[in-house]
């Protein structure tokens, strides 16, 4: 037992780890979870359990607590740690594959793999601690925002990720990616980083249904097979593909560049499965989809800002996947944001972002003081420490210190408070005036999520944080040599419905747009990944990167 002033209580006893090898052993267990209360400040008992678990047990995975999460809160820490050692098995398994596999094929570098909290890891820090890998499926789409954010000047992104059955919303804030030190998956607590990514059901492929007379969109997909009605393969319940394939905001004919022929006939089928028993024609209710879909959607942008105090018309909103950039333009409506871009090759957006990733290691200490009484030589002390464990960890996966950076953090509240803001430090000097600037920039914080501030309130740092990032090569986006001022001409045109009228929407194809040209709704834009829709209130411009720039000129008619 270590105190948690360092002092040893009781020494690690090996026969005591030798019997618990042996039951492990004898249980067939392939991974073991060490967790002891105090490791956090001094992990010597945890990494002497490891040594002797690894004499006894040589083929099993040992997860250690105060290198998943190194804080206070032995609850939380166990919980991580007991996750982190029930997938390390499985990941490590398929790793090993993974890399054999890219071997095999003569691909001679690191194979880097996505972590929840943004950036990357090689595969070998990643089947230490695979619980930095955790839901990190949808993180692409967040690190390609910080991407686009760093090349065009945008500080404030909301990215909305559509695809065929879920809606995922993420945040750039003042150039960073929105990220939480806790979370919560399925019941258990999770000390690790990850990037702030609300999910709803509500994609392509969300079926509309009726319950106690009134319609419902989603959650329920129609999936890949047999996917939408208009898909032609077996769907007959309506889904919201099939509504904007009714209301003309998909070309039968051009979609998936022309691959594929959707069948209107059999989306207006499915949409009046629901439309009789309600009362309606088929028009006005695909319309009615499509809006609570947008509700939907729009309130899950709330989720990240509203309810926490941020105003979504400061951002622009960047609408990505296979249907995000469909319905775009009218969630923003819904939220009175006034600039929707839509990402070169949205489609695969994602994966562009994975590839604008850099090493990042993510590392704390405990320390619990108020500002006032802060010991400003420890806090220098803990910072170099975490920078040298940082930078050790850097070079392991080929990091040298000129590609190194670090980020300095703190948790921080009112004295007698449960949840903490995680406060930047301003530069890289820990000193006093450093603090005061902390303290600060946390009663601002504190004002702007939660609508009030105590600057009189005695002010507690309860976690030091640092983020260090490896910097890797990456082939920048280049801006288009070829513009023009003309106006784009339409590859054909097509009656489409918007806000229950028919218009002629003009058809582009997304190849053929310059950089520099501009067009307004109504337009529908086909291109291979995506269809863009935009309404008649909005007009779009292709900036010197080829995404396109849809601006509100007016206010919808309600």
């Amino acid at each position: 037992r270590m105190m948690s002033e360092g002092r040893e209580l009781i020494p690690v006893s090996e026969q005591s780890i030798a019997e618990a090898a042996e039951k492990i052993k004898k249980g067939g267990y392939s991974s073991v979870a060490v967790c002891f209360i105090n490791a956090y400040d001094d992990p010597s008992h945890e990494l002497r359990a490891e040594e002797l678990l690894k004499k006894y047990l040589p083929d099993t995975s040992v997860s250690l607590s105060h290198r998943v999460a190194r804080e206070w809160r032995e609850y939380e820490r166990t919980s991580t740690t007991v996750i982190n050692a029930y997938i390390a098995p499985i990941v490590q398994k398929y790793l090993d594959s993974l890399e054999q596999r890219m071997a095999s094929r003569n691909y001679e570098k690191n194979v880097h793999i996505m972590q929840s909290g943004g950036g990357v890891i090689t595969a070998e820090i990643a089947k230490e601690t695979p619980i930095q890998t955790l839901l990190s499926g949808p993180v692409g789409g967040a690190v390609g925002n910080q991407a686009l954010s760093e090349l065009l000047g945008y500080k404030n992104l909301i990215g909305v990720d559509m695809g065929g059955t879920s809606y995922d919303v993420s945040m750039i804030v003042d150039g960073r990616p929105d990220v939480s030190t806790e979370v919560n998956l399925e019941g258990f607590p999770i000390m690790v980083p990850m990037v702030n990514i609300y999910t709803i059901g509500a994609g392509g492929g969300s079926i509309a249904w009726i319950e106690a007379g009134g319609l419902r969109v989603g959650p329920r997909s129609a999936g890949s097979v047999p996917g939408p009605a208009c898909y032609g393969r077996g769907g007959k319940q309506p889904t919201i593909t099939d509504a904007n394939a009714v209301l003309g905001h998909i070309d039968p004919e051009g979609f998936l560049g022309g691959r594929m022929t959707l069948d209107k006939d059999a989306a207006i089928e499915a949409i009046r499965t629901v439309s009789e028993p309600l009362g309606m024609d088929v028009q006005e209710t695909a319309e009615g989809i499509l809006k609570i879909a947008d509700a939907k959607m729009a309130d899950a942008i709330r989720q990240l800002t509203v309810r926490k105090g941020i105003d979504p018309r400061e951002f622009v909103l960047v609408a990505f996947g296979g249907a995000g950039p469909m319905h775009a333009c009218s969630t923003a409506e819904e939220l009175d944001i006034e600039t929707v871009l839509m990402p070169e090759m949205p489609g695969i957006f994602s994966a562009w972002g994975m590839l604008q990733s850099d090493i990042r290691q993510d590392l704390s200490r405990t320390m619990q003081s108020t500002a006032g009484n802060l010991n400003i030589r420890e806090v220098a002390e803990k910072f170099e420490e975490m920078m040298g464990e940082a930078m050790a960890l850097l070079e392991k996966q080929h990091i040298t210190k000129d590609q190194a950076e670090f980020v300095r953090s703190a948790d921080m509240r009112y004295l007698g408070q449960e949840y903490t803001v995680r406060v930047n430090f301003a530069g890289e000097q820990v000193d006093e005036e450093a603090v005061r600037a902390l303290t600060e920039t946390f009663h601002q914080l504190h004002q702007q999520i939660y609508g009030h501030s105590n600057r009189e309130g005695e002010v507690e740092i309860v976690t030091l944080r640092l983020v260090g990032l490896g910097r890797l090569d990456k082939i920048k986006k280049k801006k288009s040599e070829i513009t023009s001022s003309e106006e784009p001409k339409p590859s054909k045109t097509m009656k489409a419905i918007f806000f229950g009228k028919e218009y002629d929407a003009r058809i582009y194809q997304r190849k053929d747009l310059i950089s520099g040209q501009t067009f307004s709704g109504p337009a529908i834009v086909e291109e291979f990944t995506t269809t863009s829709v935009i309404p008649p209130n909005w007009k779009v411009t292709i900036d010197s990167y080829r995404n396109m720039v849809a601006s509100r000129m007016y206010k919808k008619e309600v």
